[in-house]
């Protein structure tokens, strides 16, 4: 009488493990003698099987929320040195990286500091994609504006500009009102002197 399934899945298992690193030593090398060979198989399979690859991905992330959620919160917990670092050097070459990490934070803290919890995206907010935005910041610069002045201050005209509200979140009486006044409708570029000392003297 022949194996059942699940015997020749054991005896399958228990050949390779026996054997394992001698597999593992001929893959590593027919790999180095074959590497455009099997760069070019491996484009293909991708290729071939990326709509069903995606597929199964997004269904393991939708069966698995909460298990992913968690796993990121203790992975961004144990590496809290790594990703700010990660972060501030990529705001210094990646001006859309930048736009968007920032704004996220001061969506964030607007919406914490009413008592709130974010529930939308911060682009649903928005209300554009990042790329959008930043094409619709860059319409309204002054002629002094650019990239590389964004945030600088000190104390003097057309030095350095921010991202201002125009009507100011300080008006804000409920979370709709965040909502809307994080439109970026309601937000220009302005001369960092006017948006820190001028206006905030006016409110």
């Amino acid at each position: 009488m022949g194996m059942t399934p699940e015997e020749l899945k054991r005896k399958r298992k228990e050949r390779y493990d026996a054997n394992a690193e001698e597999l593992r030593r001929k893959r590593r090398e027919y790999y180095y003698n074959n590497k455009e060979k099997s760069a070019e198989y491996s484009k293909q399979y991708h290729e071939v099987n990326r709509d069903k690859n995606l597929e199964v991905k997004k269904k393991y992330r939708e069966a698995n929320k909460e298990k992913i959620a968690e796993s990121k919160k203790i992975w961004d917990t144990n590496n809290r040195d790594r990703i700010n670092e990660y972060v501030t050097n990529r705001k210094k070459y990646d001006k859309l990286f930048k736009l968007s990490e920032n704004y996220r934070c001061a969506i964030n803290k607007a919406i914490n500091r009413f008592g709130y919890t974010k529930k939308s995206k911060t682009t649903e907010i928005l209300g554009c994609t990042f790329e959008e935005f930043k094409a619709y910041i860059e319409s309204k610069f002054e002629s002094w504006m650019n990239w590389s002045n964004h945030g600088l201050y000190n104390g003097d005209f057309n030095y350095g500009w921010d991202i201002d509200h125009i009507i100011p979140l300080a008006t804000a009486k409920t979370e709709d009102d965040i909502i809307m006044l994080n439109h970026y409708t309601n937000l220009q570029p302005l001369c960092s002197h006017i948006n820190r000392d001028i206006k905030k003297d006016n409110l």
